[in-house]
């Protein structure tokens, strides 16, 4: 979409050598924001095989062969991003982080989403990437997020907001070209936001009451504080996210069109995104066949 193409990438992080310790807030604004970036790694892999299962599903009813392939790309994307947060938090369980608590704790929520129509699913998955893309776009526009964090973790959320941002119109345009553009699927697409919007409201505080619990300080008011903070105040990962919540209501939204991030992308490539990825991403001649 606007020339932006969807590359699959595979990173190489390494993750070893930080496992030697340290402090158990490793973020420099304390433990809130430490647990809230873990709690979004601890759900991620969780959270992309969401997204993988109904980009399957939606797959093989388009016949737009631009979009397949877009969508075939963002197959990739997500399955990579799923596989370096698996092994970042294999360092976070080292270091006592309930990761599988918190991912059961999820798939327990997106399983309710199950027992909805095959569309709503749809439309849940597609506004949890206009969400994931808003995040990703802070990420990258808001160097502060991430400032003093190891650098090896930074650049893996930095990667994979970068990529959230690139890939973002993809669910959209998939469930669009599967369902057309009618009354029909912009009223499943507003109930799949609000769907969403619930899910991210219990999930995302409940991930992070368990990784602060698991730190001795689920009570501890400036943990409580310096994540809220961090999330929702001048300049937080959230702050300003009611303003996509209500672009999505306008019927001709579209991700692109909402915030156009082509020169975002383009500024940052060469400081985040290693050309060395996308070799190592290329389909084998097995997988080809």
């Amino acid at each position: 979409m606007l020339g932006v193409t969807v590359t699959p990438r595979r990173p190489g992080f390494a993750f070893d050598d930080l496992a030697r310790g340290g402090p158990r807030a490793w973020h420099p604004a304390g433990l809130g924001p430490t647990a809230f970036l873990e709690a979004l790694s601890a759900m991620a892999p969780v959270v992309e095989s969401f997204f993988i299962d109904d980009t399957r599903r939606l797959l093989p009813r388009v016949a737009d062969q631009a979009v397949r392939l877009e969508g075939e790309a963002f197959l990739r994307q997500e399955a990579a991003h799923a596989s370096m947060h698996a092994a970042f938090n294999r360092l976070l369980v080292r270091q006592g982080v309930p990761v599988e608590a918190v991912a059961h704790s999820v798939r327990q929520w997106l399983a309710v989403v199950d027992w909805t129509s095959s569309d709503v699913r749809s439309a849940v998955a597609m506004a949890g990437e206009h969400f994931l893309g808003e995040a990703g776009g802070a990420f990258l526009a808001r160097p502060a997020l991430l400032a003093g964090v190891d650098p090896e973790i930074a650049r893996l959320f930095r990667w994979h907001g970068y990529e959230e941002v690139e890939h973002k119109a993809v669910l959209f345009d998939l469930f669009h070209a599967a369902r057309g553009r009618g009354l029909y699927s912009y009223a499943v697409r507003v109930a799949g936001l609000w769907i969403a919007v619930l899910l991210l409201a219990i999930a995302l505080p409940s991930a992070s009451y368990r990784i602060l619990a698991s730190a001795g300080a689920a009570h501890d008011r400036r943990a409580w504080w310096g994540l809220v903070r961090f999330v929702c105040a001048r300049g937080g990962i959230l702050w300003g996210s009611w303003r996509a919540v209500g672009a999505y209501h306008r019927l001709d939204f579209h991700p692109w069109r909402y915030r156009d991030d082509r020169r975002l992308l383009a500024e940052l490539r060469d400081s985040i995104v290693d050309p060395a990825w996308e070799v190592s991403a290329r389909p084998t001649v097995a997988e080809k066949r």
